[in-house]
């Protein structure tokens, strides 16, 4: 169970079948737009989408499309907190916020779906394909 273990700063969490990034309770600061999406936290890390992604609200789900700025929905996670944040083997990127929302990255088969950097020298990247990829603490 991951409840108590992903205050580990700067370390993946193993969970079986899949990984947890050390996010939990990190608030949402800011949204950067340009290529990709990239949700800026208050504990120094960042969280990069480049792929398509699915962003589930009480109205339904919703398309965000990074690469051609189409992702204004996602300006209702500013300020919200992340309550799981969920890297499965096949490159799935599951993110759960305070406010209900969640958003799921699916790999991409021709370029780099999403990477998570911080805190500290943590880096993981979801490669085209799937396979993940880390560096520093992991």
């Amino acid at each position: 169970m991951l409840v108590g273990h992903a205050v580990r700063m700067g370390k993946l969490i193993r969970l079986g079948d899949r990984w947890a990034l050390p996010y939990r309770g990190m608030e949402i600061t800011q949204i950067r737009v340009d290529n990709a999406l990239t949700l800026v936290l208050s504990g120094g890390a960042l969280i990069a989408i480049e792929a398509e992604a699915e962003l589930s609200t009480p109205d339904g789900p919703v398309r965000l499309r990074p690469d051609r700025q189409k992702v204004a929905e996602a300006l209702a996670l500013v300020g919200t907190k992340l309550t799981w944040e969920i890297i499965f083997k096949n490159g799935e990127l599951h993110l759960g916020f305070d406010n209900g929302y969640h958003l799921t990255v699916e790999p991409d088969p021709g370029h780099e779906a999403w990477s998570a950097t911080g805190p500290g020298e943590l880096r993981v990247v979801c490669s085209p394909g799937g396979e993940i990829t880390t560096w520093g603490r992991s």
